[in-house]
C-alpha cells in the first residue's frame, strides 16, 4: 500500500509540473527605442511604450533634462530600490538569470501611478551612476511579471537609455528568470514535486535491499 502511495506522489507531482509548465507561456516583445536626458537636452513628451499582451507602460524624460521617469497604470509596478529623491525611487536592475517574482521583487513596490526613475534633479542612484546593461522587472495590475532588457550609459550629466525587447509570464502570479524563456514553477508545485521524488527515492532504495 506504502509503496503505490509514493509512486502515486512521485508520479502525480511529475504530472501536475509537466501540466503547469506546459500551460504556461512566455511572451516576447520589442520594443527598440533610445532615449537621452541630461545637462542641454530638453524635455520630450511623455511616451506609451507597449509590453506586448501585458498593456503598457509611460515613459516622461521629464522637465529640462532632470528626469526620466517611468510609470505603470493602476496597481501596475516597476521593481525599485529604497534609494529615493523627492519621493521619487529608483528602478532597480536584475541581471541575467535572476528571478522575479512576488518574493524577489526588489525592497520598495511602488503602486497606485507612482513615478519611479533613473534619474532625478539630474541625480542618479544605484547601478545608474555608471554605463551597464541589465533588465527591469515589472508587475502589471493583471498579476503578469515581466522584464526588459536595457542598455544604460551614464556620461557626465548625461543619461541615454535604450529599451530592447522583453517577456512577461501569461499566468497571473507566476515568476520569469530575466533574460530567460522558461517559466519559473511556483513554490507549492516545486514542493510536491519534490515530495514524490523523494517517495520514489526512498521506494527504490527499500526495494534495492530485498
Amino acid at each position: 500500500m506504502k509503496k503505490k502511495l509514493l509512486a502515486g506522489l512521485a508520479t502525480g507531482g511529475l504530472i501536475l509540473l509537466q501540466s503547469i509548465v506546459a500551460s504556461a507561456t512566455i511572451m516576447t516583445f520589442d520594443i527598440d527605442q533610445t532615449y537621452s536626458q541630461g545637462s542641454g537636452i530638453g524635455d520630450i513628451v511623455a511616451t506609451d511604450i507597449s509590453l506586448g499582451g501585458a498593456g503598457s507602460f509611460t515613459i516622461d524624460p521629464g522637465f529640462s533634462g532632470r528626469y526620466f521617469d517611468f510609470k505603470l497604470p493602476g496597481v501596475g509596478t516597476f521593481s525599485t530600490i529604497n534609494t529615493e529623491i523627492g519621493g521619487y525611487y529608483f528602478l532597480d536592475s536584475y541581471v541575467n538569470g535572476e528571478v522575479i517574482s512576488a518574493g524577489y521583487f526588489g525592497t520598495h513596490a511602488s503602486t497606485g501611478d507612482d513615478w519611479d526613475t533613473i534619474l532625478v534633479n539630474g541625480q542618479t542612484a544605484g547601478v545608474w551612476s555608471g554605463s551597464h546593461d541589465g533588465y527591469l522587472g515589472f508587475h502589471t495590475s493583471d498579476d503578469l511579471y515581466g522584464w526588459i532588457n536595457y542598455s544604460f550609459i551614464r556620461s557626465g550629466t548625461t543619461s541615454t537609455l535604450t529599451l530592447m525587447s522583453g517577456a512577461y509570464e501569461d499566468v497571473a502570479g507566476s515568476g520569469i528568470v530575466a533574460g530567460g524563456h522558461a517559466p519559473v514553477p511556483e513554490p507549492a508545485t516545486m514542493l510536491l514535486f519534490g515530495t514524490g521524488l523523494a517517495g520514489l527515492a526512498g521506494l527504490r532504495r527499500r526495494q534495492g535491499r530485498k
